[in-house]
């Protein structure tokens, strides 16, 4: 600001001065560039000797009663320590202290508003200096929508309403928010947007967003083709005089139509076949499947789910016997299946889980060794956790080859041979301890002793 400015005959000095905290964030640049004007010359002792400004809360050196900012005395002490005026060494801990008398002297200066250039008429105390520019109209502020304009803080509710690029309306025809300089480009994809139809028609103007369906459904003046197109005719016209095409020549339209029937009733037969072919392959598996569930390697796992359900059902009499999936004990092996009574068989009901073996009859019988003479091992498995901990139940037989035994051990004759196993495998009190039962499951192992066995 001009220094030949006067207020009431006084002429004032024109300084800057680092600005209070707290300043409005709207600020141009929050005041830390701001022309102090006090209305009289501004003594020497009010400026600080390091940033030459206005002191701000200023600290006294003792030694020579020089003073400077409470922020730049950081930068003094790392100079060498010693006063910016007449060099005197200075102690940090013992020749510095807050002057805070001066500072109610400095809040006491007369000054005139940073913005008397823009209109304002206020003037007052450096200790007022912070409300008046958080109030002040004339502060230059940037419009909060970040559209880059500058204005007066007085200006800006007006800008937001009326002038600001950014400032955000609604589309007249989807009711959409957007900003004022985004209408122009809304307008090219708003699907409620009014347009006229290309072809001209009748129709008049049309929402974007229902011209497609108009041009491919409904509109007369639209070039589509014949309805019997996919069928070999190429005729293309205006909708509105399709129909007399139709009309005109449906002879020859229907033996199009006959011709794509027979070839997609070939078509059909054709694939009927193939179904039919594929059902067949796809039954053959399933029978497979459903009756060889293979496991190579002279074992079975057995997952048996359910299980308090079908222990209850043992216990009720109505489903007292459980069978596995068959198993091979090698690729080309003996067929066995498992069973369990889970509340025990004969003189073990109600104490015992009791196990069983059968030889069924299988594909590889001719070419095994006859009768059945190999150890054959069931294990409960215990589903703990850390393996180290678990406590296996095993339960061997070693097959005794007598006359007696060849109902069990001979090469089937019917399906599957009498089972043979432990009435007394296990005692239901035991199963309930440990881990034998997690997740209502339990797991049966079968472990066939492939010494001395035919490997085909």
């Amino acid at each position: 600001m001009d220094e030949d400015l006067f207020l009431s005959g006084r002429e004032h000095t024109s300084i800057s001065m680092r600005s209070p905290s707290g300043m409005d964030g709207g600020l141009v640049n929050d005041h830390k560039d701001t022309q102090y004007n006090f209305l009289e010359p501004l003594d020497k002792a009010y400026e600080c000797p390091v940033c030459c400004e206005v002191l701000n809360h200023p600290v006294l050196f003792e030694k020579c009663g020089h003073r400077c900012c409470a922020n730049c005395l950081g930068e003094v002490m790392r100079g060498g320590g010693k006063c910016p005026i007449d060099q005197t060494a200075i102690d940090r801990d013992r020749d510095v202290m807050p002057d805070n008398v001066f500072q109610q002297e400095i809040d006491l200066l007369q000054l005139k508003c940073s913005f008397v250039d823009r209109g304002c008429s206020w003037y007052g105390t450096m200790k007022d200096i912070k409300a008046h520019l958080d109030d002040c109209k004339f502060v230059p502020v940037m419009c909060p929508k970040r559209c880059g304009k500058e204005l007066e803080k007085s200006m800006l509710r007006a800008h937001l309403q009326e002038d600001c690029p950014k400032r955000e309306v609604k589309c007249d025809f989807c009711n959409i928010p957007i900003t004022v300089e985004q209408e122009e480009s809304h307008l090219t994809v708003c699907g409620k947007f009014m347009i006229p139809c290309p072809n001209e028609c009748k129709k008049g103007e049309i929402p974007r967003e229902e011209l497609q369906d108009h041009l491919e459904n409904k509109c007369p003046q639209q070039q589509v083709p014949c309805p019997f197109h996919d069928a070999g005719c190429e005729f293309m016209s205006k909708r509105k005089h399709l129909h007399k095409h139709i009309k005109d020549d449906p002879i020859q339209h229907l033996a199009m139509a006959c011709d794509v029937i027979i070839k997609h009733k070939k078509v059909l037969d054709d694939n009927d076949k193939l179904l039919t072919k594929h059902s067949d392959c796809i039954q053959i598996m399933e029978r497979k499947v459903s009756t060889l569930e293979k496991l190579y390697g002279c074992q079975l796992v057995w997952k048996i789910e359910k299980w308090e359900y079908k222990m209850e059902e043992a216990k009720l009499g109505r489903k007292t016997t459980i069978f596995s999936p068959p198993f091979l004990t090698a690729r080309h092996g003996y067929k066995m299946a498992m069973s369990i009574c889970p509340y025990g068989d004969g003189r073990a009901r109600g104490k015992f889980l009791s196990i069983f073996i059968c030889i069924c009859k299988g594909e590889y019988d001719a070419l095994l060794g006859w009768p059945f003479c190999h150890r054959i091992s069931f294990t409960l498995v215990d589903q703990c956790q850390d393996p180290a901990a678990r406590r296996n139940v095993t339960y061997s037989i070693k097959p005794n080859i007598i006359r007696d035994n060849k109902a069990f051990l001979g090469r089937p004759i019917g399906e599957r041979n009498a089972s043979f196993g432990a009435q007394k495998f296990v005692e239901l009190e035991v199963i309930k301890e440990k881990d034998y039962i997690r997740d209502d499951c339990v797991f049966i192992k079968c472990t066939i002793d492939s010494d001395d066995m035919i490997l085909l």
